[in-house]
Parts: C-alpha cells; structure tokens; sequence
C-alpha cells in the first residue's frame, strides 16, 4: 500500500483521536492534496512550518494508535479473506444452480460495504 493511502485509511479509523488543527490539516493533505501553502490559507493564515508541523505531529500519532490498536491491520485481514470467500464462491456458484450461493455472495458484498 502506497503511503498516503496508508494515511487516509488510518485517518479514517482514528481521526477522531486527534486535534482539531492535525485531523484538518491532514483531511486537507491527504483527501483533498492541498499543498502546505494552499493548507495554510485554508487555515486561516497560519504558516507553512505549523501546517507541516501538525501534519507530521498527527502523522506520528496514527502511526502510533495503530501500532497499538492494530484496526487497520484487522481490517486489512478481513477485506482480504472476504475477497477470497467470494472467488471460492463464485468459482463453486458456477457449477451449481443452487440459489444459496447467491444470498452468500449478497452477503459478502453487504459485509464488505460496512468495512
């Protein structure tokens, strides 16, 4: 996984968990890929040198709730054994007609949009 992404998903997870100004100035960074300049006039005015501050203070302190929470890490795991239950399950659903195999694949899919 690509670096930013790592961080969009781990801003997703835990950007509660972090100050205002951190999860703003990373929303900006890493959703809409506003430069430090552009994030800083967003911000009010505040300097390039804060905005880069806040970013890597948050930056450290993802990291940080990850490494010990680990939900993206799970998360990974699961998205992963589902994407592999629906090949197994189209594979199988392919040589039968049985009408089960299609509320399993539903299921999977509804499960995998909650994630």
């Amino acid at each position: 996984m690509e670096r930013s992404f790592d961080f969009v998903i781990l801003l997703d997870i835990y950007g509660e968990l972090l100050s205002d100004g951190q999860r703003e100035a990373l929303d900006m960074r890493y959703n809409a890929d506003l430069s430090l300049s552009e994030i800083a006039e967003e911000m009010g005015g505040v300097t390039r040198q804060s905005v880069q501050y806040s970013i890597k203070k948050g930056e450290q302190k993802l990291l940080e709730l990850e490494d010990k929470l680990q939900f993206a890490k799970r998360l990974n795991s699961v998205s992963a054994k589902l994407n592999k239950a629906e090949t197994l399950l189209e594979a199988a659903n392919q040589s039968s007609s049985d009408k089960r195999f299609d509320e399993i694949k539903l299921l999977l899919s509804e499960i995998k949009r909650e994630l």
